[in-house]
């Protein structure tokens, strides 16, 4: 969505998507990476062109990173100008270094450029359209699943929204599959250290599975008998239909887990949010996540617990409570992808004030709340309440935006 500036009110405009392919990508490669970054900056002034905008007139451009940018790179005095991908696991290693600022300076020279992780993009922009929530899990599922979440001012008063990266959650997190289709890849644990195998690995069938490895594309791909990455042996040949109920069967299972996995740090989520092209598979079959609530688990097994409960007090003997939380899964793969766009306009209305980063490496071990956590706070000293969200829509008139887009 691109806001035209100007003394007036604000036109929201959205212009019509363009394949990953097409700007990122260059056919003339000779190697099986077509991923060509450099090159970017000027088809996407020829794709402005065509939709009769001139890139040099811009104002702001933003990025969703399928990924995570390197928080190391600048000054502590401006943190919302992250510019440089970090890791782009789903894409291509020629984009770790790759600076947005420096490389779109030349076709863009009046615009402020920043970056965002693309699943804080998509927590935000749950925070934009919900903006009654105070607390949310967003789970999603594209080339591989990815975990991210919302906390905003516990006190009411709208300061901050705290969104975060969750990645060791789906590295780490087992879940249990009720079907026999296993899974391919997974990681190795060793006492150097840990290590993925090569998604030729697999153990089809298997009692349970990361969720890494439980929900990627590969593995919807190989319900279907279409992955043509796999051999024949690891396919399932599923009707769309039978996938689906597979599929639903394992993102229930994950839900549930993260769900109690929110719990320990913020407490019970509101809602839970799935996206990502691969979620609409699910839509219908998943509406709530059941967990036990932690501070109530019962350390002692269940078989343990009947031949002492003789022997146990009434407080010691009482049953675990069990939390409901309602999912979300969005409809179909438009609506999921305006999620996070909403998101990144939605960013440009904060400053970034604190970023923590306990974990060095998504298998990095020893993380505590996450991967990175990031502090956000309205500009000009507002309360989020104050924060305009009309600029969301499609064709539509807004008040006046600090210069985004």
């Amino acid at each position: 969505a691109m806001p035209l500036r100007g003394r007036g009110p604000v036109h929201v405009r959205h212009l019509p998507p363009v394949p990953t392919a097409q700007l990122w990508q260059n056919p003339q490669l000779e190697t099986d990476d077509k991923f060509e970054p450099e090159g970017a900056p000027h088809r996407f002034r020829e794709y402005l062109r065509g939709c009769g905008v001139e890139s040099e007139g811009l104002d702001r451009l933003i990025f969703a990173v399928p990924g995570t940018v390197d928080l190391m790179t600048e000054s502590s005095s401006d943190r919302s100008d992250y510019t440089v991908v970090k890791n782009t696991p789903s894409m291509s290693p020629r984009f770790r270094g790759f600076d947005f600022k420096l490389a779109f300076r030349e076709v863009c020279p009046r615009a402020k450029v920043s970056a965002v992780p693309d699943g804080l993009a998509a927590a935000l922009g749950v925070a934009c359209e919900h903006r009654h929530l105070r607390s949310a899990l967003v789970l999603i599922l594209g080339t591989a699943p990815a975990v991210a979440t919302l906390f905003r001012d516990p006190s009411g008063k709208g300061r901050f929204v705290e969104v975060a990266i969750w990645q060791s959650w789906v590295w780490f997190t087992k879940i249990k599959l009720d079907d026999p289709y296993g899974y391919c890849g997974g990681l190795r644990v060793t006492p150097a250290g840990l290590r993925v195998k090569p998604k030729e690995a697999f153990k089809i069938p298997h009692h349970q599975a990361r969720i890494r490895f439980a929900l990627d594309a590969l593995t919807w791909e190989r319900l279907t008998g279409t992955c043509r990455e796999l051999p024949p042996e690891t396919q399932a040949n599923l009707t769309p239909a039978e996938a689906g109920l597979v599929w639903a069967g394992r993102l229930q299972r994950a839900v549930d887990a993260l769900a109690e996995r929110f719990h320990s740090v913020y407490g019970p989520p509101e809602g839970i949010y799935v996206l990502g092209g691969n979620a609409c598979a699910a839509q219908g079959h998943v509406s709530s996540a059941k967990y036990v609530v932690p501070e109530t688990r019962s350390p002692t097994p269940a078989t343990q617990a009947c031949a002492s409960q003789r022997y146990m007090s009434s407080a010691e003997s009482e049953e675990e409570l069990w939390q409901r939380v309602p999912v979300n899964v969005c409809e179909c793969d438009t609506v999921q992808q305006q999620v996070a766009l909403k998101g990144l306009l939605y960013a440009t209305h904060f400053k970034l004030k604190q970023v923590s980063a306990p974990g060095q490496d998504p298998l990095a071990r020893g993380w505590t709340r996450g991967g990175e956590i990031y502090l956000w706070v309205p500009k000009g000293g507002r309360r989020e309440e104050e924060v305009p969200t009309g600029f969301v829509h499609d064709d539509h008139v807004a008040p006046k935006m600090d210069r985004a887009g």
